[in-house]
């Protein structure tokens, strides 16, 4: 099995903070109509897609930060057949805010100059806005991206420097508002992607579920993620 390193300087870093994808770890928000053990598998794909695209269609190194500490294991399952290097640590801190400012210093602190934090569900994200967030960070020496969903909530964060009091939006009750008004004074550019579709909720499944059955059926580069909900379709037919 071939697999993709990274020998230079780490120009472009994607990391994601994740909860151990195991059932009644993950989006409870999905049951019912999906079992835990159907949320989990979602949770997993999703968790895979995304690092995979970010290894090997947009050339960044992926950091996988997994919360509770003790859950290296339930991650090495998940990707045990990737063909694609990957860093994986335990994440620290309370809350989330906390545990993605920790994880983002850290990957700074690795040599990381260009830096997008996404959520799990940037798997189903275009790629073209995630390729769009790394080629804005080109533009200063300074910029702050923000990728609202169709909810106000942050799917995608980019930073050039560690202004990790942005997540404390994460927060928020309307965190896309308060990362704005965060950003505005502590960057010298800031830029903000087109809303995207997210799975947060049961109303974000279904978008998301109405959208792959009219558009072909397909995610681009997220193969686990379509079979999820190609299977979705042969178990439900409708969600």
């Amino acid at each position: 099995m071939r697999v993709i390193t990274f020998h230079r300087m780490i120009d472009r870093a994607l990391v994601i903070v994740s909860r151990t994808p195991l059932p009644k770890e993950v989006n409870a928000s999905l049951v019912p109509p999906l079992t835990h053990e159907e949320a989990a598998e979602l949770h997993a794909s999703m968790l895979f897609d995304i690092v995979e695209r970010a290894a090997l269609h947009l050339h960044a190194q992926p950091y996988v930060y997994f919360d509770p500490a003790d859950a290296r294991m339930d991650f090495e399952h998940v990707f045990r057949h990737a063909n694609f290097e990957y860093k994986l640590k335990p994440a620290g801190g309370g809350k989330l805010s906390e545990k993605i400012g920790n994880a983002v210093d850290n990957v700074f602190t690795d040599g990381a100059k260009r830096l997008l934090y996404v959520d799990i569900d940037a798997a189903i994200v275009p790629l073209q806005s995630v390729r769009i967030g790394y080629e804005l960070m080109g533009l200063d020496d300074d910029v702050v991206v923000l990728g609202p969903d169709m909810s106000d909530q942050l799917y995608l964060v980019g930073l050039k420097k560690p202004h990790v009091g942005v997540f404390d939006s994460l927060n928020a009750k309307d965190p896309f508002e308060v990362a704005m008004k965060i950003s505005t004074p502590l960057s010298s550019m800031l830029f903000t992607l087109e809303r995207s579709q997210c799975v947060r909720d049961l109303a974000g499944l279904r978008r998301v579920y109405t959208s792959f059955m009219t558009n072909g059926q397909t995610i681009e580069h997220a193969r686990r993620t379509t079979e999820f909900l190609h299977a979705l379709k042969e178990r439900y037919g409708d969600i």
